[in-house]
């Protein structure tokens, strides 16, 4: 199933990119190294799920020593929130089954004021949404290191947001992040 993965994402990244082989190094996300964190809330409390098993790929352009494209799928059944009612309710709210996967797909990336310009696609829940986020980020040889926030809306991908004592949680989720790469 890795290996399934892994080839996925190289297709999919090579498909994209105007680059050529040449000049261009690939780079993988290092999942012992990485998460991506969501924080929710509720009128009545705050919760936080983590997900550990972040898969992906980056090419860099080895001339510019730039990222040109980045790839990442986690699974929406990775997510903890250290509270296993509250993550089996999520996965059905979220229909897991049917929608089981987080996808980022990035058009472009450009560096402006010390920061990463991101520009790309969330494929979540059947539906895809263009969004532009800033990203922090550490570049040490052949490593690099992606961090930021940035926010999400549940119900752009019309995801029915769930309620407790008849009260809806907030229409947004925050998202944190720390993606490291290296070959």
């Amino acid at each position: 199933m890795k290996y399934n993965l892994i080839f996925s994402l190289i297709i999919i990244l090579s498909s994209f990119s105007k680059l050529s082989y040449c000049q261009s190094n690939q780079l993988r996300v290092n999942t012992n190294e990485s998460y991506i964190k969501y924080l929710g809330d509720h009128l009545l409390h705050s919760w936080e799920g983590t997900n550990n098993k972040v898969n992906g790929l980056a090419v860099l352009d080895s001339k510019n020593k730039s990222l040109q494209k980045l790839a990442i799928l986690l699974y929406v059944r990775d997510f903890d929130s250290q509270n296993s009612g509250r993550d089996a309710h999520a996965l059905e709210v979220l229909e897991a089954l049917k929608y089981p996967e987080i996808k980022f797909y990035s058009e472009s990336i450009k560096i402006e004021n010390e920061n990463l310009i991101i520009n790309g696609i969330f494929d979540f829940h059947g539906k895809q949404i263009k969004k532009t986020f800033s990203a922090s980020y550490k570049n040490q040889d052949s490593k690099w290191i992606i961090f930021g926030e940035f926010n999400l809306t549940p119900t752009d991908f019309n995801i029915d947001l769930p309620s407790f004592l008849s009260i809806k949680m907030e229409d947004l989720l925050e998202i944190k992040y720390n993606i490291e790469l290296d070959t």
